[in-house]
C-alpha cells in the first residue's frame, strides 16, 4: 500500500490527509501540535472568514467561474501562473459539495439551486450562519473527518513531531521524512512514498506579524533544502490594520478592513486623514496602497510614539459588537473595548507569504514524490492575495495533492517508523537564540516590509549573514528548557532561509507590483509582466509564467 506524509494539521493538511486516505493510501499525519482526541485538536484555530465575494465567485456557474480567474488574475498584478489561478477557481466551486459531504451544511438559491452562503452543521445549529468565523468551522469539519478516518486505521496521527528533513533515495525521489520530537528531542525517520508540505508556511520572520508564530515555514525550508524550487517569494502581503496592544497575544491581531467602509478613518499623530493624501480612495484603498500609506506615516515621523497611527471608529462602533462580533471579542480581550475607545492604535502586520515552492497544477513540486498545498506553495496569487483566496487555496490543493499522491507507486514504505538518534543542537555558545531571531524580525520589518529600497535590501542581506554567524553560535539550555529553545532554533534556522531569499528576489525585481513597492522603481516594468523569480540549485532566474511548472515525474 502507498504511504503518503502530510505535514501539517490546518486546512490544506487535514484535506491532504483525508483525500489522500480516500484513494486508499496509507497516510502518517505528522503534526507540532499535540493530539487531543477528546477535543479533536489537531491544530491550532484562528478565527478565519472565507470573504462573501470569494466564496459566492467560487459556487457560481460558468461566467463567474470566469470571472472568479480574471479577478484572482488582475488582483495579483498578472504575477500569477494563470494555469494555477483557473484551477483555483475551478476546483473552488467543488469544495461546496465536498464541504456538504464532511458535514457542513450550505443555503440554497431557490432559482438555481447553488449555494449561497454557509449554516450549521458540526455542533453548529442550523440557521445559524457562519460568514464570520466560516474557517473555524470548516476546520472542525476537518478534525471530525479525521478522528473518524482515525478512528478506522486509515491516517495514524504522529503529534508533536516536527520534519527536520526530506529523505531522498540516490535517484533523487521521496523516501520518507525525518522528524524531531519537540518534547524529547528524539529523531523519527518515517518512510513514505510522497510527502505533502501542507504546514502552513508563514510570515514569522517579521514583526509585527498576524501569522500564528508556530507557523515558520517548516515545508518551504525542506523543501528548498532538497533541491526544490521556489517562486515568488518577494511578494508578502501585509495587512494595514494590526492592533498595536500590550496584551502580547493580540499584538498584530487583525482589525477588519470592512470597518473603514462603515466609516472608520485613519489619522496620524496631527490628527490628519493622511490616506487622502496617498490615493482618492483614501481608507478604502487596497490593502498594499493602505499598508504602504501607513507605513510612510510610521518611517516619515507622523506616527504616534508606540509607531502606530490611530484609526478613529467612532462613526461606527455602535455596530461592532453585532456586525462583527469575532473582531469585538478580540478588541475586549485586548484591552480596546469599542464600547469605551474611539480609536484604535494600528499598523501594517505581516500577514501572508504569496511565494513557495513553485508546484503545477496536480500540487507537485520539481521533486518527484514531493507535493505543497497552502502556504506552503507559490504561484497562485502573484503580487497580492485576493480576499478569501488563501483558505479556498488551502482547501483545493490540499485535495489535489492528497488525491495525487495517493496514486504514487508503493516501494519506499516497507520498513517501520523507528528513532534513529537524538537531535544535536549548537551548545556553548554565547548567543542567545531569542535575540538572534528578533533581530531578524525587526530587520526584515525595516528594511523588506510594505516600502523597500535597494540599498535597504543589500543592508538586510549584510545583515542576514550577521544572523547565520550568528546563529552558529548559539548556546542553547539544557534539561527542562533544552527542548524549548531547539524549537526557536528551528524557527530561526527555517526563518533565516526564507528571509534571504525574499530579499534576494526583492532585490531582483526593479519595479513595483502589489505587495511588492520599491521606493527606488516606484513603477510597473513591462519587462517583468508574466515573470517570475525562481530559486533554482540556489540561485534566482527569471523564468516566464507562460506554461506552469512541468512537475517532476511520479512512478505510478
Amino acid at each position: 500500500m502507498t504511504r503518503v506524509i502530510v505535514l501539517g494539521a490546518g486546512g490544506a493538511g487535514l484535506t491532504a490527509a483525508i483525500e489522500a486516505a480516500s484513494g486508499g493510501a496509507d497516510v502518517v499525519l505528522v503534526t507540532k501540535a499535540i493530539y487531543q482526541n477528546t477535543s479533536y485538536r489537531w491544530a491550532s484555530v484562528g478565527g478565519c472568514t472565507w470573504k462573501t465575494h470569494a466564496f459566492n465567485a467560487a459556487v457560481a456557474e460558468g461566467d463567474s467561474v470566469a470571472a472568479h480567474v480574471r479577478d484572482t488574475l488582475v488582483g495579483g498584478a498578472h504575477a500569477n501562473d494563470p494555469a494555477l489561478a483557473q484551477v483555483l477557481c475551478e476546483g473552488s466551486r467543488e469544495l461546496v459539495y465536498w464541504l456538504e459531504g464532511i458535514g457542513l451544511a450550505f443555503e440554497r438559491d431557490a432559482a438555481d439551486g447553488f449555494a449561497t452562503r454557509p449554516f450549521g452543521g458540526c455542533g453548529t445549529p442550523r440557521g445559524v450562519y457562519l460568514e464570520d468565523r466560516l474557517g473555524y468551522h470548516i476546520q472542525r469539519a476537518l478534525d471530525v473527518e479525521l478522528a473518524r478516518l482515525v478512528a478506522e486505521g486509515r491516517v495514524t496521527v504522529l503529534s508533536g513531531l516536527r520534519g527536520t528533513r526530506l529523505l531522498l533515495d540516490a535517484y533523487g525521489e521521496v523516501r520518507g521524512l525525518e522528524a524531531v520530537a519537540v518534547d524529547s528531542l528524539q529523531l523519527l525517520e518515517v518512510p513514505g512514498d510522497a510527502v505533502i508540505l501542507a504546514d502552513g508556511g508563514g510570515a514569522s520572520m517579521y514583526a509585527p506579524t498576524a501569522a500564528s508564530m508556530d507557523k515558520t515555514c517548516d515545508g518551504l525550508a525542506l523543501g528548498l533544502e532538497s533541491g526544490a524550487e521556489a517562486v515568488d517569494m518577494e511578494f508578502v502581503q501585509f495587512h494595514p490594520t494590526g492592533l498595536v496592544s500590550d496584551v502580547l497575544t493580540f499584538d498584530g491581531s487583525l482589525v477588519e478592513e470592512a470597518i473603514r467602509f462603515d466609516g472608520a478613518v485613519l489619522l496620524n499623530r496631527h490628527g490628519e486623514r493622511f490616506m487622502l493624501g496617498h490615493d482618492e480612495r483614501g481608507e478604502r484603498a487596497t490593502r498594499d496602497v493602505v499598508s504602504r500609506g501607513i507605513y510612510r506615516e510610521l518611517v516619515e515621523g507622523r506616527a504616534f510614539d508606540d509607531g502606530s497611527v490611530h484609526l478613529d471608529i467612532s462613526a461606527c462602533r455602535q455596530v461592532i459588537p453585532d456586525r462583527y462580533p469575532a473582531l469585538d471579542e478580540r478588541l475586549v480581550q485586548a484591552g480596546a473595548d469599542p464600547r469605551h475607545a474611539n480609536t484604535l492604535s494600528v499598523r501594517p502586520t505581516a500577514h501572508f507569504l504569496m511565494g513557495g515552492l513553485r508546484i503545477g497544477p496536480r500540487a507537485g513540486t520539481t521533486v518527484p514524490g514531493l507535493y505543497a498545498a497552502g502556504e506552503s506553495a507559490g504561484g497562485v496569487h502573484g503580487a497580492n492575495r485576493l480576499g478569501g483566496n488563501g483558505l479556498s487555496e488551502a482547501l483545493v490543493f490540499g485535495r489535489i495533492a492528497g488525491r495525487d499522491a495517493a496514486a504514487t507507486r508503493a516501494g519506499h514504505a516497507s520498513t517501520d517508523i523507528r528513532v534513529t538518534g537524538a537531535f544535536r543542537a549548537p551548545t556553548g555558545g554565547g548567543e542567545s537564540v531569542d535575540g538572534v531571531l528578533q533581530s531578524l524580525r525587526q530587520g526584515m520589518y525595516r528594511t523588506a516590509g510594505p516600502i523597500r529600497t535597494g540599498r535597504g535590501l543589500t543592508t538586510m542581506l549584510g545583515l542576514i549573514s550577521v544572523l547565520e554567524e550568528r546563529s552558529r553560535s548559539i548556546g542553547l539550555a539544557t534539561g527542562s528548557r533544552a527542548a524549548g529553545q531547539v524549537q526557536t532554533y528551528l524557527d530561526l534556522k527555517n526563518l533565516l532561509l526564507a528571509s534571504e531569499t525574499i530579499v534576494e528576489a526583492a532585490l531582483r525585481r526593479e519595479e513595483s507590483r502589489g505587495s511588492h513597492y520599491r521606493d527606488d522603481f516606484p513603477h510597473r516594468a513591462a519587462e517583468f509582466e508574466g515573470s517570475t523569480a525562481v530559486l533554482k540549485e540556489g540561485r534566482l532566474a527569471w523564468s516566464p509564467y507562460r506554461h506552469a511548472v512541468a512537475e517532476a515525474a511520479v512512478p505510478c
